[in-house]
């Protein structure tokens, strides 16, 4: 199978990337390429077996990477410095090397790797190393910059770690893998100041980076402002009568490690007149981490109605083959 036109254009492919990495992985799947999170040696072989699909993937992808990172770098890095933040000189050059190191991912590890870590870690750069560097948060050195240095390593480490790994297996990272990286993560500064003698200042980035990375990766600040999100849907259809499930987060985002609030209530209240709505959304639950306990149930009982359905249509098929019932 091969369906280029169901690849996502460019900045649709960086929501999906960032916010729906399991959807993207199946929509990706259903066009035809066999390995989303692969390397790009690895689509191209594809490309080269006839895979339109991959070569527009490779494409977008690149464009990501190699044009709209670099440009997005220097409209922050402007914002930034119009706002009166001094800054280090060479941060364009530094826009430039995060997207060949992105590159260098792309092609070793997977495309979609480098492409979020590069687009991602050349927008923190203008803050978290040129902005700590020219001393716009006090002493290069001092806390405050350690602290804004961990923070921007820990928020592009941990919202890579959960979209990569959740579009190469199809399905989010495990808790016990998140916990794994963020304590990974912040071993690096500490070990590599630590050794040069800055303790304090490594121990400011590894403490900054580890709480950023488990708030980045559990998406935390977005969890609550869905919470209120579908609390306010919900209120919707159940004192409006508003069709409104279909506005439900769980739709739209696929990496929430928290369950939602009032959406197993939403979900029975809108079984009553749309159960395919409901079951659509019972899908999407089976995607998040945290869901999925409230999807199963709905997709198990639509599977026992199906089951019951071929039972009876089976049974009433041999009854006609057989014909009526002879009389005595």
């Amino acid at each position: 199978m091969d369906a280029p036109e169901r690849i996502p254009g460019m900045l649709s492919l960086f929501w999906m990337l960032l916010w729906r990495p399991v959807d993207l992985h199946y929509r990706l799947h259903g066009a035809g390429i066999r390995a989303p999170g692969g390397r790009v040696g690895q689509l191209w072989h594809e490309q080269a077996e006839g895979s339109r699909a991959a070569g527009r993937y490779v494409r977008r992808m690149m464009m990501l990477l190699l044009l709209i990172s670099p440009l997005v770098t220097f409209i922050l890095g402007v914002g930034v410095h119009g706002l009166g933040l001094t800054m280090a000189p060479g941060w364009l050059v530094s826009a430039v090397l995060c997207s060949v190191m992105g590159l260098f991912i792309a092609l070793t590890t997977g495309l979609a790797a480098g492409t979020l870590m590069g687009l991602l870690a050349s927008q923190a750069m203008v803050v978290g190393l040129h902005a700590v560097v020219g001393e716009a948060f006090g002493p290069r050195m001092g806390g405050w910059a350690g602290v804004v240095m961990g923070g921007c390593l820990g928020l592009v480490g941990g919202l890579c770690a959960g979209s990569i790994g959740a579009l190469s297996r199809g399905q989010g990272l495990s808790i016990n893998r998140v916990q794994v990286g963020a304590i990974v993560l912040s071993l690096v500064p500490m070990t590599v100041w630590g050794l040069g003698g800055a303790w304090g200042f490594g121990g400011a980035v590894a403490a900054s980076a580890l709480v950023a990375y488990l708030v980045a990766a559990f998406r935390l600040p977005i969890f609550l402002l869905e919470s209120v999100v579908q609390a306010v849907v919900f209120a919707l259809e159940r004192w409006m009568g508003w069709a409104t499930l279909r506005w439900a987060p769980i739709n739209h985002h696929n990496l929430s490690y928290l369950p939602y609030p009032f959406l197993a209530e939403h979900m029975t209240l809108a079984a009553r007149t749309r159960p395919m709505e409901v079951l659509d959304v019972a899908n999407a639950c089976l995607k998040s981490p945290g869901n999925a306990l409230l999807g199963w149930p709905w997709v198990l009982a639509a599977l026992a109605q199906a089951e019951e359905a071929a039972a009876a249509a089976a049974a009433a098929h041999q009854a006609h083959e057989e014909g009526p019932p002879e009389a005595p």
